[in-house]
């Protein structure tokens, strides 16, 4: 037959119990068929065996309270209705009448208790309060579960401890009365009837060790079946928390309470702010590409100066060539002093004229050059500046973006939640 939140088969605590019962008769089926065993090797079997005894009942009242729990499941209707009180919805004089009395230590009506009262003390706390509430009474409901189990697990490491112990005692034992046998290894008769001091030690060296693993095997096993059962109590205890109570307590959140609307219009202010700004720097944009372009062309145009100034040094040189071969031809031929001053006069002219042509190419190159550069670093500087306040603008429409989606997915989920509980 179910019992507890979803369902949990009553054959569980009853499989429990029959292995609890097996367990305590463990120790008597050996008392009977092996008195030997348990009566006659010492007092490590008589400790060991009160100690199992100890540990055996002790699980079997844990799960006596393990089963007084999964009866409050029963008291399902009575515990809605408390929760009901706490949160206005039925009048005073009922209320008080559905209260959960202070004697009440099960752990579900134990934790509706807290639950309500924090909710009666506090108003109308939000779901996420009352969420961590309940989270923190869960893990102090485990810790409390865990620390009853201490003492058995003690004893589960104790039983083999005392099973050493009486090997250790038990070799000791063999070993001085070897010593008394030694000297009548010539005296065969007296040899063999001292030799059974030894044996008997030896038994008992042997037999507390075997003792002790076989009820150690047999208590963890019941342990090990009633933590399980403790854990499950304490899992469906937090699901019927869940499921049940926490979606019929506490408020909305603050983010939700203006609803989309109102969060969707903040959120188009905010951004359209951002949108302006994004689009005045895509204005600058053209701005920032022609003056690049302009810069671009001016480069273009030093290239075609530079190749007409190359030109002109490949006349220069073509004309210091025809000067050297006139000067060589006048050192070799002897003219009249007239022609040779007016052949120095012509001289004189053309390097003058090609002196000022090459003055005035520099000087025009070095303009040129200079206006274009720097035109060309208040172009670039400019499209810097463009595209780095592009950058910063699509990196806050992305955040902003981002931030939209998240409280619109936000809203969203806490919208289905809140169907899901009212269809509940």
């Amino acid at each position: 037959m179910p019992s507890g939140a979803h369902g949990t088969s009553r054959m569980s605590y009853s499989g429990t119990l029959a292995m609890l019962g097996l367990a305590l008769a463990f120790p008597i089926g050996l008392m009977i068929f092996n008195p030997t065993l348990m009566f006659e090797r010492g007092w490590e079997q008589y400790v060991g065996t009160a100690i199992y005894f100890w540990a055996v009942i002790a699980l079997t009242r844990e799960l006596a309270k393990l089963w007084a729990n999964e009866q409050a499941f029963e008291e399902v209707p009575a515990l809605l209705h408390t929760v009901k009180a706490a949160c206005g919805s039925i009048g005073e004089g009922e209320a008080a009448s559905t209260a959960i009395p202070l004697e009440e230590r099960r752990l579900l009506p134990v934790r509706v208790r807290q639950l309500t009262t924090y909710l009666e003390e506090t108003g109308s706390p939000s779901v996420s309060q009352m969420m961590e509430l309940n989270r923190e009474a869960s893990a102090l409901d485990q810790e409390h579960s865990a620390g009853r189990f201490t003492l058995t697990r003690y004893i589960l490491y104790l039983l083999p401890v005392i099973g050493f112990i009486g090997t250790v005692e038990g070799i000791s034992k063999a070993l001085m009365n070897i010593s008394k046998v030694l000297p009548m290894v010539k005296d065969l008769d007296g040899f063999m009837n001292n030799l059974t001091g030894v044996t008997s030690a030896l038994q008992i060296a042997f037999d507390s060790t075997l003792l002790a693993l076989f009820l150690s095997a047999a208590l963890m096993l019941v342990q090990t079946l009633v933590f399980r059962r403790s854990e499950d109590l304490l899992a469906r205890v937090d699901r019927w928390i869940v499921e049940f109570v926490l979606p019929r307590v506490g408020a909305a959140e603050p983010q939700a309470v203006g609803g989309a609307d109102t969060m969707a219009a903040q959120w188009s202010a905010r951004l359209g702010t951002q949108i302006e700004q994004f689009a005045r720097s895509i204005d600058l944009l053209p701005n920032s590409m022609s003056g690049f372009q302009r810069g671009a062309e001016s480069i273009g145009r030093i290239g075609a100066e530079l190749e007409a100034l190359g030109a002109a040094g490949d006349t220069l040189r073509r004309g210091v060539a025809a000067l050297g071969r006139i000067e060589t031809t006048l050192s070799d031929q002897a003219g009249s002093a007239d022609q040779f001053e007016e052949i120095k006069r012509g001289i004189d002219r053309t390097c003058a004229a090609i002196e000022a042509l090459s003055n005035s190419w520099a000087l025009a190159y070095e303009r040129s050059s200079r206006n274009t550069q720097d035109q060309l670093a208040r172009t670039l500087n400019s499209l810097k500046d463009a595209i780095d306040l592009l950058n910063v603008s699509m990196e806050q429409g992305n955040a902003l973006y981002r931030n939209i989606v998240k409280k619109m997915f936000d809203s969203g989920n806490r919208g289905f939640s809140v169907a899901k509980d009212d269809a509940a």
